[in-house]
Formats: C-alpha cells, structure tokens, sequence
C-alpha cells in the first residue's frame, strides 16, 4: 500500500522498510520501526510532503522517503 492510498486519519502497521542503512537509522531514531502504528495527518498533494503521527509525535516525510515504507491498513 503506498501514502496516496491512506486517508486522512487512518491508521497503519509497518511491516517493512526498504532504503539505506542510514535511512533506516533516521526512521529508527524517530521511533519508527517494524511494527510501529502510525496514523496519516492532512497532507496537502501539492507539497510533496506527507504528514503523520508516530507515538504521539507529528513527523513529516517526502513522499518519496515515505514510499519506502511498506505498510497495512488497520
């Protein structure tokens, strides 16, 4: 599933995330792992940001960083 698919306040489990290792750092840093939930914030299309929320956390993204994340809907 990518983030154009995910709506506004829905909700997803990560199960798997593709790029570098240093990527994957910064993902892990932001407590953002396999398995972590995160629920998709108002992203605007015309920024090229996507905006969601980890851990009580706002966190913003590219959406190409973010399209390496593989996710499921819950």
């Amino acid at each position: 599933m990518n983030a154009i698919e995910l709506k506004e306040g829905e909700r997803a489990i990560i199960i798997a995330i593709q790029g570098s290792l240093e990527f994957q750092n910064y993902l892990l840093a932001n407590g953002i792992s396999l398995g972590t939930i995160l629920t998709k914030n108002y992203s605007p299309n015309y920024s090229k940001l996507i905006n969601f929320t980890v851990g009580g956390k706002m966190l913003s993204m590219r959406y190409a960083d973010f399209s390496l994340i593989d996710f499921i809907k819950i």
